[in-house]
């Protein structure tokens, strides 16, 4: 009874302490939480969640927090159990616990998607903190409507049924919008000469206009496809902080 007491005065003074496994999550956070949370990102901005490592202070800040969203990406895979043995009490929620995926870790740049793992955030803030119950839930509604007009923008507006990319960051929002994503990247690894003359010769013929490059993985492939079909390269992060910004940019690209 009295550390409930404590979490409550403690919540009410500073806002809940959330942290979460990449940018992204902390625009769905903050767009349903505002300043009533404070959100810890571990992977930090311009690194990937496959290839980086935390240090100790890092992995300290977690001790503050009393819930962690995961989102399957492989940094989670690898410190999730870690992060349960610095901080035992936190609560561990998967950001998408209400969709049907496969092994595709990249759930947050589709519209539809994004407005589901919304409620896994508004579910649990509502939780953690039920004297704000109201306040999370206009906050909720202005965001479901922002993104039910970016959806509604998608499908009036893009106009190309395939693109160009490295690492198959843009699944979802291509398979949301029924349009071919093709990755350069193959099982992990960077592309041979032959798979890339093969993707050469398929974006020629279906005269692909766009190649998308995301500075946090290799860029040279790409770029040397783009120059190849003569195609507009567009520098698009999948890890901007607001993931309806980065939703909106895809669309503004492949009109």
């Amino acid at each position: 009874m009295k550390k409930l007491i404590f979490l409550t005065v403690v919540t009410w003074l500073f806002g809940l302490n959330i942290s979460v496994s990449i940018l992204p999550q902390k625009g769905v956070v903050k767009a349903i939480g505002k300043d009533k949370v404070s959100v810890n990102v571990m992977v930090p901005p311009g690194v990937s969640p496959a290839t980086y490592s935390p240090d100790f202070k890092k992995l300290k800040l977690l001790k503050k927090s009393t819930l962690y969203f995961y989102i399957g990406v492989p940094f989670d895979k690898k410190y999730l159990s870690k992060i349960k043995e610095i901080n035992p009490s936190i609560k561990t929620v998967y950001f998408g616990k209400y969709l049907k995926t496969d092994s595709n870790p990249h759930i947050w740049l589709s519209p539809a998607f994004l407005m589901l793992e919304a409620k896994v955030v508004l579910n649990e803030l509502i939780k953690a903190d039920p004297d704000n119950k109201n306040f999370y839930s206009s906050n909720y509604k202005k965001y479901i409507e922002l993104l039910g007009n970016l959806e509604e923008k998608g499908f009036k507006e893009i106009r190309q049924k395939a693109f160009i990319t490295f690492h198959p960051s843009f699944y979802y929002f291509a398979k949301d919008f029924e349009i071919n994503q093709i990755a350069l990247e193959k099982e992990g690894k960077a592309p041979s000469f032959s798979y890339l003359a093969k993707i050469i010769k398929i974006a020629k013929k279906n005269r692909i206009k766009t190649v998308i490059i995301s500075p946090e993985f290799p860029v040279k492939y790409a770029k040397i496809v783009a120059s190849k079909i003569g195609a507009d390269v567009k520098i698009i992060s999948p890890l901007n902080e607001k993931p309806e910004y980065t939703i909106n940019r895809l669309i503004e690209a492949l009109k």
